[in-house]
Parts: C-alpha cells; sequence; structure tokens
C-alpha cells in the first residue's frame, strides 16, 4: 500500500478507542500530525503514547469533545483553526447507538432551541456542523498546498443505512415515530442517522466541486469489538457479545478486524488512488452503489437545510471562517 501521509494534518474524531484509534496509529506511522478527539482523558493519553511510539517524529494532540455538545464542536474548530494552519483531511469517525430515546438541545439562532434526538444529533449533526466551520481551513490548504491537494472528508457510515428513512424528517430529528408518536426505536434511529451521513457525503462532494476538497464515505464492515454499542441494552447487546467472539477468530462475511476497518478509513483518507474520488460511498475499501435515496437532490437538499437550521449555519459551504 501506498499511502501520502508524511507532513499531514489529519483530525480523527472519536480516535480513543475502536477503529479511530487504530487509524490514528496507522496515520502517525505514516508521519501525519494526527488530532483527535475522545471523552476519556485517560484513554487518550494511551493513544497519544501509540502515536508517539509508531513514529518518533510525528505528533499527536488530543481535544475532549463531546459531540452530544454542539457548544463544544464549534469550540473544537476554533480551536483546530487557532492551533494548526494546515488541515489536509477531516476523519468524521465520533458515533453512538442508544437503546433508549435522549435528546440534546440545539441553538439555531442563540434564542431558539430545538429538541433534537442524541444519535441523529452525535453521528449527523455533529459532523455536519464541524465539516461546514473546517472547510475553510481544508480548501486553504488544498489551494496553498498543491502537493497536499486534494484536501478530504471521510465520514464513517454503516451498511444498515440501506434501513434507513429520512422521508419524516422532523420525526427523526426528534426521535419519535412517523407521524408523532413516542415510539422509539434505537436500531432505526442509528440506521437513519447512517444515511443521513451518506446523503451528507453526496451533498457535500457536489457543493464543494472544482474546490480542492473531496467527501466519501465509509461502510467500515461489520466490527462488533467497537465501544459503539456501549449504550446498548438487551438483544442489540447479546447480539454483539456473539458476533464478537466470531469477528475474533477471522473476518468473514460482513465481519471486520478492528485493523481491517481502519485501513479503510486511512486508504480513503490518504491513499493517492482515491485522490481524485468524490461523493462515492465505499464497502471497505471498495467503492459500492449506497441507498436509493442518496441520488435524491431534494431529499439531499432539504436534510442540509434543515441540518443547517438546527445548527445555526447559512444554507451554503463557508468560504471563510464562520466563527471569526
Amino acid at each position: 500500500m501506498s499511502y501520502s501521509s508524511e507532513d499531514s494534518t489529519v483530525l480523527v474524531t472519536g480516535a480513543t478507542s475502536g477503529i479511530g484509534r487504530e487509524a490514528a496509529v496507522r496515520l502517525a506511522e505514516r508521519g501525519a500530525t494526527v488530532l483527535f478527539t475522545g471523552r476519556d482523558r485517560e484513554a487518550a493519553e494511551a493513544v497519544l503514547s501509540a502515536v508517539r511510539s509508531a513514529h518518533p517524529e510525528s505528533a499527536g494532540v488530543f481535544y475532549r469533545v463531546d459531540f452530544a455538545d454542539l457548544d463544544a464542536v464549534r469550540e473544537l474548530a476554533r480551536t483546530v483553526r487557532a492551533d494548526h494552519d494546515r488541515l489536509d483531511a477531516l476523519v468524521n469517525n465520533a458515533g453512538t447507538s442508544r437503546s433508549e430515546r435522549a435528546t440534546t438541545e440545539t441553538s439555531a439562532d442563540r434564542t431558539t432551541e430545538a429538541e433534537v434526538e442524541l444519535t441523529f444529533a452525535v453521528n449527523h449533526l455533529a459532523p455536519f456542523l464541524l465539516t461546514n466551520l473546517l472547510v475553510p481551513l481544508l480548501r486553504e490548504t488544498a489551494n496553498n498546498r498543491p502537493e497536499s491537494a486534494p484536501a478530504r472528508v471521510v465520514t464513517t457510515t454503516s451498511g444498515l443505512h440501506e434501513r434507513g428513512s429520512l422521508s419524516d424528517l422532523d420525526a427523526v430529528v426528534r426521535g419519535t415515530g412517523a407521524g408523532g408518536d413516542a415510539t422509539f426505536d434505537g436500531l432505526d434511529a442509528y440506521a437513519d442517522s447512517k444515511l443521513a451521513n451518506v446523503l451528507f457525503t453526496v451533498e457535500l462532494a457536489d457543493r464543494l466541486a472544482g474546490s480542492g476538497v473531496t467527501a466519501n464515505c465509509v461502510h467500515p464492515g461489520w466490527i462488533p469489538q467497537t465501544g459503539l454499542v456501549r449504550n446498548a441494552t438487551g438483544f442489540s447487546r447479546l447480539f454483539t457479545g456473539a458476533a464478537a467472539l466470531v469477528a475474533s477468530v477471522a473476518p468473514v462475511g460482513p465481519f471486520e478486524s478492528v485493523e481491517g476497518a481502519a485501513d479503510a478509513l486511512v486508504y480513503l483518507a490518504r491513499d493517492p488512488e482515491v485522490a481524485d474520488v468524490s461523493g462515492a460511498y465505499f464497502d471497505r475499501r471498495e467503492r459500492a452503489t449506497p441507498a436509493p435515496e442518496a441520488a435524491d437532490e431534494q431529499l439531499r437538499t432539504r436534510l442540509w437545510n434543515r441540518s443547517a437550521e438546527l445548527v445555526g449555519l447559512p444554507a451554503s459551504v463557508p468560504e471563510t471562517d464562520p466563527l471569526s
């Protein structure tokens, strides 16, 4: 494999465990300066140690962020812009899966608050917000350092996006069943958020065409060893435990090892082979066909505009830092 990572700066969210942690170490091995986020400082120290051991000349920087708090996401973007004059790749990997409905609040215009279901907020709104806030830095990197072009956005999605639906977007945002009843299904909420990742990626790629920034998303395979389902209960946890036993023997079929999944993230973030690919969905390292909704321009626009409204951004992708 040939990865172009030396002298690059890559931000990986959700990198204190699982595939994010492994991707951070692999990027460091190839000489990248790795910026990474997580909620656990103790786990972060272990990642920093692994990053520094992987390549003596590569640097690692940890930012403690809870992606359920969109103000914390805004502060992350401010800090990254202040601390670094380049960003070659943003890997949106942080995510959650929950068995019970929980909500967080977003303040679109700083006076009006909207209650948003937590899975949708963490898995879609947080990377939507962070990406838009960091696009200006990604553009600058691509334009000012031709050897680093294109800059890249990689978003971790899931094959489960195929069972998602955004036809009743307001119900998805609230985490209620269609028609506003109190029904909540954690697997459906997760699938909906992953479908949103795919639509966001395709729409972002369209809006960034010709800018020097590409956008792709990846299903890394089924990785039962990750902490994604730490909030799951009942059947989901039992199934995950059984699947972990299978995957621990050898990755087969849809199951993938943490190492194999991390390789897919690093491949999309830095490999020259996919430098000119944008708006694509990958199943691990292979380009694949996403759910038909990805081709629905009206649905993509509706999701984009509603997301921008919820996080207080303009409908267009910012060309300059909107926080300055």
